[in-house]
């Protein structure tokens, strides 16, 4: 059994034998439960204004029979066509969420510098200002960084990913770290944690072009979501990992129970 991960295409592979076949990404499983649900009310809030602002009297009619379609996305895309803004209400929050991804994508990579420099132990440059309570945090509670951008992969639930940090802490528990844009930490994003731990546990950590770099020694019994968008960068502590496993799990089952799985 070979992992790899294709970083042109972003995806990761498992060879059991019969040749790389791509495997379901962790952090689409962990968007199952918020992805149709943010899009619903997108599209709410997009009626809603064109009812009340362009004065479309039909809108809410035309949407309600666009998503009782055979074919919703068809449907839909039709209905953006024919009203230009719906389009735009209904893809603002995707737009705003694009950007604030693009102005988080530095500080992501002020944290992982950070970790790696502190995985060689050399010296710490001055880091983005912005960072310097989580590396007070890590001052206090971290014994030893022991992965920085580390591959990972289930072949059982068929998942891969990557994980951003993996930590001894001072009372000698390992950690999954993850490093997010939000301004706060998400059930969702301790859910996609989780995932990681079951991979790593399971398989150990790997380099991009499948090398086994290290297997733990003992089990993941923190989960830590690091929101790098919020006001003041604090790590959000879990340790109920059992149920986040299970949650993870359960999502894996939902989603290709709804059909989002493209990669099988």
């Amino acid at each position: 059994m070979k992992y790899k991960f294709d970083s042109e295409q972003h995806l990761h592979e498992l060879d059991k034998g019969s040749g790389f076949k791509p495997l379901t990404g962790t952090s689409s499983v962990g968007n199952v439960l918020a992805k149709n649900l943010v899009w619903w009310a997108a599209e709410l809030s997009a009626v809603e204004c064109l009812e009340v602002g362009e004065k479309i009297p039909t809108i809410r009619e035309e949407y309600e029979t666009a998503c009782k379609s055979s074919d919703k996305k068809k449907a839909i895309d039709a209905l953006q066509k024919k009203y230009p803004l719906f389009k735009k209400a209904r893809f603002a929050h995707f737009d705003k969420k694009n950007k604030t991804a693009e102005a988080g994508t530095d500080l992501h990579q002020e944290l992982e510098d950070y970790v790696k420099a502190m995985m060689k132990l050399k010296p710490v440059r001055k880091y983005d200002s912005k960072i310097q309570p989580f590396i007070n945090w890590a001052d206090e509670n971290v014994k030893k960084f022991i992965a920085s951008e580390a591959h990972c992969f289930d072949e059982e639930l068929w998942v891969g990913g990557i994980v951003d940090c993996v930590a001894e802490l001072n009372d000698g528990k390992l950690a999954i770290i993850d490093f997010k844009s939000s301004k706060e930490a998400y059930p969702t994003q301790f859910l996609q944690a989780a995932g990681y731990a079951i991979q790593v546990e399971q398989n150990g950590l790997f380099s991009e072009d499948g090398e086994h770099s290290k297997t733990l020694e003992g089990k993941i019994e923190v989960l830590i979501v690091v929101p790098f968008g919020a006001e003041v960068v604090e790590p959000s502590v879990r340790l109920d990992i059992e149920s986040y496993k299970q949650g993870f799990r359960s999502a894996v089952v939902l989603y290709r129970l709804l059909g989002l799985e493209k990669t099988n």
